[in-house]
């Protein structure tokens, strides 16, 4: 079973997402709504709150006053990290036994706005959905759910902080339902198939076929990315060495692996055809930099392409190509996906060596 975190800010949709994955027959963990029915449903946490934060949080009919808790912390920065150290265990408590009564699904929604930047949850947490909308969209969305001014949601969508880095899928909500629809199946699909190379919270890639329409070339950065999502504006990538994510905007120039070919006698060769030559003919050794001398890297490929075109593959090509092809080799797999897999539709910018 696999546990995907649904988050968002204010306005953004994330509850119509929510209930739609549960209408599709997915268990879905309403955090905010769990949180607050567990303030009457659990006396330990009640009574470590009152022991925290005195008497008079409880009213005269034992449950909590919410409304004497909220003056407490409302402001006090201090008041409300004890309060959140007292409610995010109880809260991770309660998801991993209602979790455990899940035990037919394959996938578990935990739908909460916060939880993403809450360590203690991550380990639980194998991939995450990050529902999206524009700025002035939100806020009147949430004016209307809210009856609150705009000043007052534009103070709490600002409140609100999201590490992108962490972020697998966003679904970006800015039309209408049949489209958010689409945006989700969308998501879910590339979720689904991510989720099954993910190693804990960490999120570290096992060995696995290569979809080189998802592996990036960045102008101006170092080594390759593996796509992650795409973002309003841009998209987000995750480096192949430090598995390090970084948010793309819509000026860099990304060109996917599956995009690039080498010139020969006999047309184009496609780059997974270049590494699979390459293999036959190193093994299981690393081949030469991109420091190696002219001489050395094109006595490589004089063996494994011996069809190269010489006047239109030169060899500052040739360095490109044998640092991708050590950098697939050691930090993803040079085991490809079948020509003719599903191609990305955030691929852009075609280039050739």
């Amino acid at each position: 079973m696999k546990t995907l975190l649904l988050t968002g800010g204010i306005g953004s949709g994330k509850s119509v997402v929510a209930k739609y994955l549960q209408g599709k027959g997915y268990p879905v963990y309403d955090s905010d709504t769990r949180a607050k029915g567990l303030y009457d449903s659990s006396p330990a946490l009640l009574s470590a709150v009152k022991d925290e934060f005195g008497e008079d949080v409880v009213g005269e009919n034992g449950l909590l006053d919410r409304k004497a808790l909220a003056s407490k912390v409302f402001g006090n920065a201090d008041a409300l990290a004890r309060l959140n150290a007292i409610v995010h265990p109880a809260v991770l408590e309660d998801f991993i036994a209602w979790r455990q009564q899940q035990s037919d699904a394959e996938l578990v929604v935990m739908e909460s706005a916060i939880a993403l930047g809450i360590k203690m949850f991550r380990d639980i947490i194998d991939a995450v959905a990050y529902v999206d909308a524009p700025m002035e969209l939100r806020i009147a969305r949430a004016c209307e759910r809210d009856g609150a001014s705009r000043d007052a949601i534009a103070a709490r969508i600002a409140a609100q902080h999201f590490d992108m880095s962490l972020v697998d899928e966003v679904i970006v909500n800015d039309s209408g339902l049949q489209d958010l629809y689409a945006s989700t199946d969308r998501a879910l699909a590339h979720l689904l198939g991510k989720m099954s190379i993910f190693v804990n919270s960490n999120k570290t890639h096992i060995s696995m076929k290569t979809n080189l329409a998802r592996i990036l070339s960045v102008t101006g950065k170092h080594g390759l990315f593996l796509y992650i999502a795409q973002a309003r504006n841009g998209v987000i990538a995750e480096a192949l060495e430090t598995k390090a994510r970084t948010a793309l905007d819509m000026k860099s120039r990304i060109t996917t692996l599956a995009d690039i070919a080498i010139y020969t006698s006999e047309g184009e060769m496609k780059l997974q055809e270049v590494f699979l030559a390459l293999q036959s003919v190193l093994g299981e050794a690393d081949a030469p930099t991109s420091k190696a001398s002219s001489d050395e890297l094109k006595a490589l490929f004089d063996k494994a392409i011996p069809n190269y075109d010489g006047d239109r593959f030169y060899v500052s090509h040739m360095k490109k190509v044998v640092d991708w092809y050590n950098e697939l080799k050691n930090f993803a797999s040079l085991d490809f996906e079948e020509e003719g897999a599903e191609q990305e539709e955030e691929q852009v910018d075609e280039e050739n060596a």
